[in-house]
């Protein structure tokens, strides 16, 4: 196809993207995955509200403290912020921009397997980018408000323009695009860090043992971990938000129960959420044709490199189903190949087999975009009645970022009864350092508040507001 009718491609892969993460793209970050997607949110109206001062990213859940929060290379944050009161929108920009980074994400897809499998097999490229866009993961999590979606975009992007440096005339720009999205890749993402081992694969296929000799070769990875390293050292002063030292990440990881985790990747979450049933019969007839018949190799080291990957990540892939959102790239080219290759020999067949694959995704995650704390939409509203900004609360909620930020108040939170033989100690210790309200739902914490302090001074049958000054009755 000549170069005037690739817009044409561009804006139906667009048009896809779009479409398939349109549900759910207005609702409140309390669906799937809510605590992450509050913690983002939190951030980037922080940065909103208090200047957009880029390396200051701030939570609300550390009690009165506005110190640097250490967080993952704040970009996509603070892009929210940014765009965070135009229209009114507030965190709905968070599920625009990650709609907006899926679909360039698609498109980049495409132009890379345009230049890796050629302009005769342009349709491939072309459904492979269009799996790439119906796979459930990509689905779900390419419109979340957590920076997911900017990773995967930043490390396809990286690929694209890699493999760009690697040929002819060795494009300088095209290896500062690369290194520059590598970094955004893993900063935001830090296992992200296993694509460079994809990369030098491709280097490696592209200029043979030289590539271990050649200059910008060897100083891109470096470059790009240095970047890494840079801003890592630096968050990790700040209070914990994610991982940012060495300790904290094997804690994440957990290696003790590895052989179930393992199981459980490769024999669920791969065939359901990463490729599908459908995809998983197409993409092994695209493996066959890219790897064995047309000797294209890096598609099996890519695939491999994402398994190791996933592997090492332990309980954090285990427990995160977004940490496979890496398999959608990959796992779309091997579907699109075979969806063409098959479609040649048993056209009924493929269009079957194709089309059950946004069926599965729908049918599979559609439980995802349920609401779990519908009750919190008037959160804030009931914090606005009893409570000025600058009070402090204590909520019962071990993911105390999700009440604080619909109360859009700071302080602290914990789960009352996971937590039952400390609470009461630490309800004092907060009330020390300032805290004057407690929020919770029916519990049996407030069968102690309610006791020591006033009764709640909000209730609609769901959610209760307590004031912490101590009644008449509980005073000696």
């Amino acid at each position: 196809m000549k170069r005037r009718g690739r817009p044409v491609l561009w804006t139906a892969i667009l048009v896809c993207s779009v479409l398939f993460h349109l549900k759910g793209i207005t609702a409140p970050p309390f669906d799937y995955h809510y605590h992450r997607q509050t913690n983002t949110a939190a951030i980037a109206r922080n940065y909103y509200r208090d200047g957009l001062h880029f390396f200051s990213p701030q939570i609300d859940w550390e009690g009165p403290g506005r110190g640097r929060a250490a967080t993952e290379f704040p970009l996509y944050m603070w892009l929210v912020g940014v765009f965070w009161g135009v229209f009114g929108l507030g965190d709905v920009w968070g599920r625009v921009l990650s709609t907006a980074f899926s679909a360039a994400t698609a498109i980049y897809l495409f132009e890379y397997l345009r230049d890796e499998l050629g302009e005769t097999k342009l349709l491939e490229a072309f459904a492979a980018a269009l799996v790439f866009c119906c796979l459930p993961l990509e689905i779900y999590f390419g419109r979340t408000i957590q920076p997911e979606a900017l990773a995967l975009f930043a490390m396809i992007a990286s690929l694209y323009h890699w493999n760009r440096a690697l040929g002819k005339g060795r494009s300088p720009a095209h290896w500062s695009a690369a290194v520059l999205f590598a970094f955004l890749a893993v900063e935001h993402k830090l296992p992200y860090a296993y694509f460079l081992g994809v990369l030098a694969v491709l280097a490696h296929i592209k200029l043979g043992k030289k590539a271990w000799t050649d200059a910008r070769v060897l100083s891109a990875p470096v470059v790009a971990l240095g970047l890494v390293f840079a801003w890592y050292k630096y968050a990790s002063a700040g209070t914990y938000v994610v991982p940012t030292h060495e300790g904290d990440f094997l804690k994440l990881f957990d290696y003790g129960n590895l052989p179930h985790y393992v199981f459980f990747q490769f024999t669920s979450r791969f065939p359901e959420l990463s490729a599908t049933y459908a995809g998983l019969a197409l993409g092994s007839v695209g493996a066959l044709e890219l790897v064995r018949r047309r000797g294209k190799v890096f598609f099996a080291w890519w695939f491999a490199c994402v398994c190791v990957y996933i592997v090492a990540c332990g309980a954090y892939a285990h427990y995160h189903e977004y940490t496979s959102l890496p398999y959608a790239p990959i796992n779309a080219a091997f579907i699109g190949v075979g969806a063409v290759s098959l479609a040649k020999k048993a056209p009924v067949w493929a269009a079957l087999l194709v089309l059950a694959i946004p069926i599965h995704a729908v049918f599979r995650i559609n439980h995802w975009y349920k609401t779990s704390y519908p009750f919190l939409t008037s959160a804030a509203r009931a914090a606005a009645k009893v409570s000025g900004p600058d009070d402090l609360y204590v909520v019962n909620e071990r993911a105390s970022a999700l009440y604080l930020y619909f109360l859009d108040r700071r302080g602290w939170g914990w789960g009352w009864e996971e937590h039952a033989d400390s609470s009461e100690a630490r309800l004092q210790e907060t009330i020390r350092e300032g805290a004057r309200f407690f929020a919770t739902r029916d519990s049996e914490a407030p069968r102690y508040v309610s006791s020591r302090y006033s009764p709640p001074v909000y209730d609609d049958g769901r959610f209760e507001i307590f004031r912490l000054t101590e009644s008449t009755a509980s005073r000696p």
